[in-house]
């Protein structure tokens, strides 16, 4: 949605139009950056204002962000998220997720999502951010130094500050993509000036002249709006703050009413306000007059065009300033009442993070705390977490701990945060709290102990609770309800009991307490159906997981946006089923400008299954090394949060990728790792175990395969049967048969090994199993013509499904560059610099370190890198770049 407001395109009455710089902002309207700075009250405000205006008229699109003195990165992207939304709700909606689910401040990622959203627009944006000098944290200075560096055209930022922002502008500078106004340029001119004097009613000295205005204020446009509002001339200049403090005080204020005076102190506490709040907090004797005398006599309050819905208003930050040193000489006690209005106005409109803040300024922390408890659960339920943990980060830790439902709401945003250690202490705090009457309370602590456990992949513990889990029956609880459906059908999933997870998993969406379903949360409607799909996946069954998940998929995106945690979670299960038959294609498009996120926000489960994916398809692309530089940052991951399963996975899929590309010493010094995994868990009973050490004999099968020792590759799989344990999901158990066959039939077994691939191919057929059987490679499909012709009369299923297999191999060949193809589109100094890095076989990490930028800018260059090149990974782009002479062939 455009921001169209009719008021917003006409100048404010008394504003004077600065012509000549706004034809200068006109002439740079197609530069990514305008810069206008200068001392407080010169106007930079004003003429944004005015520039905004012309860029609507223009056709742009505008999203405005004022900076709030005190703001740091996390408060000031919900602002930034907010303005977007205002323009196009889809701009923000990746970005958003990140910012919610992040936990901490991920600077590069959250300005990356933003761009990957403005480079799929052609309408021009501006993005006005006023205030910047209020800015103060690294990381909100590194989210727009991405957007500065790496902006599309579509995108024009202006930022207005007092100072020169501590950003790199220099390439910008010189390559004439920056507009600068100074102080210089925005002192006011005599013939400026003059207008001034016509629009504003004759108040000053009549033998005053435009020239003596001038030289009194040097063209300080607060300067001037300050003499406008006294008929007296002063003899002493007016030409910066400490001028202004004096003259303001001393002048202008004894001209006002002290109900006027009192009213305007205190609404200057708030970081804005409209009639509403002007009338709670100066009274209905003078607040409905006051918002009009204000706008009347032009005392410094602008527009805040960063607000939610119109009618909102700030004062200018010199008269706010004056105005707070008032405030601070009140008494505590009138000090303190005003915080309290603030606080439950606010609180009652949901404005929690401010809600509390006033609370606590008024000293009722006990008020504050019961904001919390007010809206956590429906913050939580729409996945605004941060709200949350900025309103608890307010609260004294003495009052979270003497509350069990507060602590109860920061274990679940801990949770979400993969912050696994202080949700551990958290629910330690919470069990101790409780006691035996509070059945509501109990019940919650259990449901969050168990998501813990799942997450964490402890499904010892997890199997400990549940007996506790089976007996919530709390029917009015939409998360206790939701919660105990969609965790027991994943732990039965992860327990090979599929039946009991579809039946546990079925029933109506869940309602929120406004009567809408509930969608957009992790015990929601969405997710049970994600879960619905996984336990299909599980079991092997293809065929029947992949329409559960593309009818979720469809419906995330629909109702909640392709970026929502649900369609990443859906995307990520359907990875798995698009892989495996085969549909490639359809694949990349599904991972396309979305796997970054993916990997931050979706349940393990989903992590390992979309990471598989996209490691095996760049495989099957001819991209091995592409595949190994996104399983190390799995593994890196899974070590961070001690998911084990996870970390098998990812060495497991290095040693395969390895051995497609001969690199038998690194396949066995991954391999090692694998075993040292394994041995952890040796002689350990429960699902995880038992995964990671299939895996490790399969891998180890594998290895010695590849070296042509087959019967070590047998002893590594044990004893025919092992491989059909129910803890082995089938597509595992299905390959397991295949490399069985393979082994036997190359050391002579045949009428064994025919047999065995037999059994292996029915079972591929029944579940719709393609990449399980070809990922074994052409012997394996020469196998499978063998059985067809061995059993095809007594079957004659199984030529049908072999033919299909052959199809399907023919399908899908990496592509190769063709030759002589015509010179790519130059590469920048840091592309070429990233490149050269590629071909000494270094990770994203290790360039990261090397040129002093972060893991997101060096995958962002090389997006850039292979659409130049038109190839699909690093393996290509080293080649291609070989071939064209933009590398050395030796590096």
């Amino acid at each position: 949605m455009t921001e169209t407001n009719p008021h917003s395109l006409r100048l404010e009455p008394g504003r004077i139009e600065r012509r000549q710089l706004l034809a200068r902002l006109a002439e740079a309207r197609h530069k990514k950056c305008v810069l206008i700075h200068g001392p407080a009250g010169s106007g930079k405000t004003s003429l944004a204002l005015q520039w905004r205006a012309q860029a609507l008229a223009f056709g742009q699109d505008v999203a405005w962000l004022t900076v709030q003195p005190g703001d740091d990165g996390q408060a000031l992207l919900q602002p930034l998220l907010e303005a977007l939304d205002r323009v196009d709700p889809d701009i923000a909606h990746e970005a958003r997720l990140l910012y919610n689910r992040g936990g901490s401040l991920r600077a590069d990622a959250i300005a990356i999502a933003l761009l990957r959203a403005l480079l799929a627009r052609s309408r021009p944006l501006l993005m006005v951010i006023d205030d910047w000098q209020n800015v103060t944290d690294t990381p909100a200075h590194a989210v727009l130094q991405t957007l500065l560096d790496f902006a599309p055209p579509a995108l024009h930022l202006v930022l207005v500050s007092r100072s020169v922002p501590a950003l790199s502008l220099a390439r910008l500078r010189d390559q004439g993509m920056l507009e600068e106004l100074g102080p210089a340029e925005l002192r006011f001119t005599l013939e400026e000036v003059q207008q001034f004097m016509k629009a504003r009613p004759q108040r000053h000295d009549a033998g005053v002249d435009a020239r003596r205005l001038l030289e009194i204020t040097d063209g300080w446009a607060a300067g001037l709006q300050l003499l406008a509002l006294q008929p007296r001339t002063p003899a002493s200049p007016v030409q910066n703050a400490q001028d202004f403090g004096a003259y303001f005080n001393r002048e202008v204020l004894c001209r006002l009413d002290k109900g006027a005076i009192d009213a305007m102190t205190r609404l200057a506490v708030a970081r804005g306000f409209n009639q509403a709040l002007a009338n709670e907090l100066a009274g209905a004797r003078v607040g409905p007059a006051l918002l009009e005398r204000l706008q009347r006599e032009h005392l410094f309050v602008l527009p805040q065009h960063d607000a939610a819905t119109p009618g909102w208003f700030r004062f200018h930050p010199l008269f706010r300033e004056l105005l707070l040193e008032r405030f601070k000489g009140l008494p505590p006690r009138q000090q303190q009442a005003t915080h309290a209005v603030l606080a439950r106005w606010l609180g009652q409109r949901r404005h929690l993070r401010e809600a509390v803040h006033h609370a606590v300024a008024a000293g009722d922390v006990e008020q504050a705390a019961a904001w919390v408890e007010r809206w956590a659960r429906t913050l939580f339920l729409h996945g605004e977490l941060q709200q949350i943990v900025r309103a608890v980060a307010e609260l004294p830790r003495a009052v979270l701990h003497a509350r069990p439902s507060l602590l109860l709401w920061l274990g679940w945003t801990q949770l979400c945060y993969n912050q696994f250690a202080a949700c551990h202490g958290t629910l330690a705090a919470l069990q101790s709290q409780q006691n035996a009457g509070d059945g509501e309370g109990r019940a919650h602590a259990t449901l969050l102990a168990f998501s813990l456990a799942l997450q964490e992949d402890d499904l010892l513990t997890a199997q400990a609770l549940l007996p506790a889990m089976k007996a919530l029956r709390e029917a009015e609880d939409v998360v206790l309800v939701g919660g105990r459906r969609n965790l027991l059908g994943w732990m039965h999933a992860h327990m090979a009991d599929y039946a009991s997870a579809r039946e546990v998993l079925q029933g109506p969406p869940l309602l929120r307490d406004d009567g809408t379903p509930l969608l957009d949360s992790a015990f929601g409607h969405l997710m049970n159906q994600c879960l619905l799909g996984l336990s299909w996946l599980y079991a092997g069954d293809v065929r029947s997981a992949e329409p559960v998940l593309r009818d979720a998929l469809a419906r995330a995106e629909r109702e909640l946006g392709r970026y929502s945690e649900l369609a990443c979670n859906a995307a990520a299960y359907l990875s798995a089923t698009l892989y495996e038959t085969n549909a490639l294609d359809e694949l990349r498009q599904l991972l396309d400008g979305r796997l970054d996120t993916m990997e931050r926000v979706v349940l393990p489960d989903a992590l390992v299954t979309v990471a598989l994916a996209s490691a095996r398809l760049r495989r099957a692309d001819g991209n091995p090394l592409e595949a190994i530089e996104g399983l190390e940052r799995i593994d890196e991951l899974a070590q961070r949060r001690s998911l084990d399963r996870l970390q098998a996975f990812a060495i497991s899929e290095r040693v395969r990728c390895l051995l497609h590309m001969n690199d038998l010493a690194g396949a066995a010094a991954m391999l090692g790792r694998l075993q040292a995994l394994a041995a952890r868990h040796a002689g350990g009973h429960g699902p995880v175990s038992q995964r990671i050490q299939g895996l490790a004999r399969f891998i180890e099968a594998l290895y010695h395969a590849a070296q042509l020792d087959d019967r070590a590759a047998l002893l590594a799989l044990g004893e025919c049967g092992r491989d059909d344990t129910a803890l082995l999901q089938r597509r595992d158990r299905c390959a397991t048969r295949v490399l069985r066959a393979l082994l036997l039939a190359r050391l002579g077994e045949r009428a064994q090994a025919l047999a065995i691939m037999r059994h292996a191919l029915q079972q591929g057929q029944q579940q719709g199993l393609v990449r399980t059987i070809l990922d074994l490679g052409d012997e394996a499909l020469a196998l499978a013509d063998a059985c067809a012709d061995a059993y095809g009369a007594q079957d004659p299923v199984l030529p049908f499904y072999v033919e299909q297999l052959h199809q399907q191999r023919q399908r899908h060949q990496p592509a190769a560059r063709p030759a002589g193809a015509a010179a790519p589109e130059p590469l920048s100094e840091r592309e070429t610099e990233i490149l050269r890095a590629l071909a000494q076989s270094m990770s994203n990490k290790r360039i990261a370190q090397a040129l002093g930028i972060s893991p997101e800018t060096v995958k962002w260059h090389l997006r850039n890198v292979y659409a130049k090149l038109g190839v699909m990974g690093r393996d290509d782009a080293v080649a291609s770049a070989r071939s064209l002479g933009l590398v050395s062939a030796q590096a």
